[in-house]
Formats: structure tokens, sequence, C-alpha cells
């Protein structure tokens, strides 16, 4: 068979209205057809005639005008890269690329669904031409274009995230990470509640990267207490662990789940990370011997997740905990004297701990040699911490008004999510649930996992 020359005899046909030839679809496509024309048009063409050439012989991708008939062109590019192979894959980025930077995205806006292809179009190609860092400027690009830089959640914000993850690149989404969504629109793009899950999910893994808790933290509460009813995500799952993990770290308990998060969610979450949980009671006794007997225990299950760095992050932030305990007994003591004490933990280690502490207003301390060279640690009374302002008080309203917003807007999404589980369910079918501390997960020590 020639290049360009349709497969099926339904192809050749002219008179078949159901699939035209891809010439009279081009024809109509360059005539100046509407946006809503132009997507019944398409959306009639088969994979293969989106593979294929003119009657002529000639790519659509040269007829068509990436800027003026961006619509129909991403159709037919979207097809191409999804089918690329290592020979004509890097060929085919470059096209993507351009016309992601040229785009016109009101009439990309007409079909949401075929942005999302862009996404899966630079995945696939990233991964024939086994270069991750390949598509992420130009994942960037195309949101930024096509939500016209608003704060709005489309449906390659989380891919994007999973392509930095996968790149290592994890200081690479943070402009876009730390501008707040503010808009859900389910008309404008095409997101539903996996989408949204993977979004803070993803966002929160790279904030660990980042070794940012509090932000991670926000993140992961708002993946927790998305609206759901009797389907409890594997996402939400993976994210509490991640959620107790990071708390120990920061503020040694765990913090308490907002209000408006789904009935039984967090029962069910506690149920699938008791080995998690488990440390918690070593914090609460700050007893450092029992935080190594329970990671001792539970080690497999935190070497399978990837936690083990993170686990031993909350083994530091118990040791700091014991250091400020002992800030209401000791006015000063020797630095030996207190390593022995919080056992361990050599002098120089403990010296290190106590500089960062002093440095991020942990504790009010000094350190001196005396004339036996004997380091001594000095502990002073801090002040009483000042009331919080005004305008803090004001933002934090602001910021769990706007969370609540969010989450009303997720009502919608959420019947759609739930709609679809309990079709599944009636059908004996499971909503696709990957097992996402083993395959997509980070850690502080190992991040070596790359997304299969």
């Amino acid at each position: 068979m020639e290049r360009g020359e349709p497969s099926s005899a339904a192809e050749r046909s002219p008179k078949n209205k159901e699939h035209p030839p891809i010439d009279e679809a081009i024809a109509l496509i360059i005539s100046g057809q509407t946006n809503a024309e132009n997507v019944a048009t398409l959306d009639t063409l088969t994979t293969a005639q989106l593979l294929s050439y003119t009657s002529d012989g000639l790519d659509p991708l040269t007829v068509l005008n990436p800027v003026t008939h961006s619509l129909a062109y991403l159709y037919f590019i979207g097809a191409r890269s999804k089918d690329a192979t290592a020979s004509n894959g890097k060929h085919l980025f470059e096209m993507l690329s351009h016309f992601i930077q040229v785009f016109d995205p009101e009439q990309i806006q007409a079909a949401p669904t075929r942005f999302t292809i862009i996404g899966k179009a630079l995945l696939h190609l990233t991964k024939v031409l086994k270069q991750p860092l390949l598509p992420l400027q130009s994942f960037k690009t195309a949101i930024e274009r096509f939500s016209l830089n608003q704060p709005t959640l489309t449906s390659l914000h989380a891919p994007f995230i999973r392509a930095c993850i996968s790149a290592k690149q994890y200081r690479f989404p943070l402009d876009l990470l730390n501008r707040d969504i503010e808009i859900l629109d389910t008309t404008k793009n095409d997101i539903n509640i996996q989408r949204f899950l993977e979004y803070y999910y993803y966002g929160a893994l790279v904030y660990i990267g980042n070794l940012n808790y509090d932000r991670a933290l926000d993140f992961l509460s708002i993946a927790i207490s998305v609206p759901t009813q009797k389907a409890i995500s594997a996402i939400q799952v993976a994210a509490y662990r991640y959620f107790v993990l990071a708390s120990l770290i920061v503020d040694g308990q765990v913090r308490t789940l907002p209000k408006y998060t789904a009935q039984g969610v967090e029962k069910v979450c506690r149920t699938h990370a008791s080995a998690y949980l488990s440390l918690v009671k070593a914090f609460t006794d700050t007893d450092l011997a029992m935080f190594h007997d329970v990671a001792s225990k539970h080690s497999g299950i935190f070497e399978a997740n990837k936690h083990m760095g993170l686990v031993k992050q909350c083994l530091q932030s118990l040791r700091r905990k014991i250091i400020k305990e002992l800030t209401n007994v000791y006015i000063t003591v020797g630095l030996n004297e207190m390593a022995e004490k919080i056992g361990g933990v050599t002098a120089r280690e403990l010296e290190l701990i106590l500089i960062e502490m002093i440095n991020q207003k942990q504790v009010s301390a000094t350190m001196s040699i005396t004339e036996q060279h004997v380091k001594m640690v000095h502990f002073i009374d801090q002040p009483d911490k000042k009331e919080i302002n005004l305008e803090d008080r004001i933002f934090s309203i602001a910021a769990i008004n706007e969370r609540v917003s969010i989450m009303n807007k997720l009502e919608g999404l959420n019947r759609d999510f739930q709609t679809k589980y309990m079709t599944l369910s009636a059908n004996g079918g499971q909503l696709a649930s990957a097992s996402y501390d083993e395959d997509f997960d980070i850690s502080v020590d190992d991040d070596n996992k790359a997304f299969s």
C-alpha cells in the first residue's frame, strides 16, 4: 500500500457520510467552518484517517495552519504523536512543541478532551525517545496558554507534575504549584475527581521533594478531604500515609484533618496506615527506643512504599522534640552529656542539629567552649510568642473560605465519580487503583522509582 492510501474501502468512499474522506474533511475545515462544526467533522474521523495522507499524498500537517486551523491541527498532531516511534519521534515532538507555542486557545477550548491528548502525546514521545526532560517546558507552556494564565485546573496539571517527578525536576513546577487553584470548570476543562486528586497528590510529593512540608500538608489535606460517599480512592490512602509522616516531621504529632473531610474517610485511611500511626506513640512518649523498635518492626512496609527516607526525617524530628524538652530541664549543659541523655547521636551530630535549630529559631541557645575545651550549651528563656496579628487572622479565614469553596465545587465532580464507581461496582468491576506508594511515590533517600 502506498503512503497516504486509505486503509479501507469505507475510508475510500466519498459517499460515506459517517467517515468522510480525509480530503473532504480538510476541505470543510479550510472553508471556514465554526469551531463547533469543525469538532463535528473531526470527530467522525477514525484514528487510521488521522494517521493517513490526502489522496494527493499530502500530509495534513503541511496543509493545515497550526494557528488558523488549531483545532484540526491538534487532532492530527495528537494522533500522530501518540503513534510515534523512535525513528520519527523527534520530528513529531518538534512539530508538537511548535504547535503548543502558537495554537489559538479559543479554538482548542472548543474541544477540551482533545487538549488532554497533548499530555498523552508528550508522555508517549518522552517514552519512545527516552528523554524524561523533553516534555516539561512544553507541558508548562500548554497549560499557561490554554488557561490564559488563570488559576484554573486543567487536564494537563497532574500529568505535568508526574512528568516532573519522573524527571526528578522537583523545582521546575513550583511556580505553577505555588499559585493556588481557584477555578474548577468542567465545561472548559476535561477534569474529574481523579485528576483533581492526582494534582494535589503529586503536588504534595513535589513539595516533599523540596522539603516544604507545610505546603505538602496543605496539598495532602485537600486530597484526603475530597468529597466522597463510598468510594475511597487509593490516592487518598496513599496521601494519608504521607500526611502522617509529614505531620510528625513538622509538628511531632498528626495534624487534625479539616472538619469538612468526608465522613468515614479518615477511618478507612487510618485502617490502611496502622504502621505509620504506630510511630505516633513514640512521639507522644518522647521515646527514641520505642521509635527504633516500631521503625524496625514495620521496616518492610516502609521500604516497600519507599518511605524510609521520611521515616528517618521523623527520627530527626523526634530528636528535636527531645532537645526542646531539655530546655525546660537545663540552663547550661555539656554537649557530650546532652548527647548521652538523648541517645543514638554523637556530640558532633548534636552540635549540627542544635546549630540548625538555633538558626530556625526552634530553640534559643548559645554554645561556648570552656578553658578545658569542653563544649557547653546555654539555653535562654524564650519570650512569649506574639499574638497572631489581624492580617494573619484575616489571611487564615480567607484560606479556609477558599478551601470550602473548592470543596463545594468538587461536589459536582464527585457526583460524576460516584456514578462511574457505582456503575462499575454493579457490573463487578472496579476503578483502576494504581499502587501509588509503589509506582509514584518519592522519598528523601530513595527517589529512583520512575513512572511506568
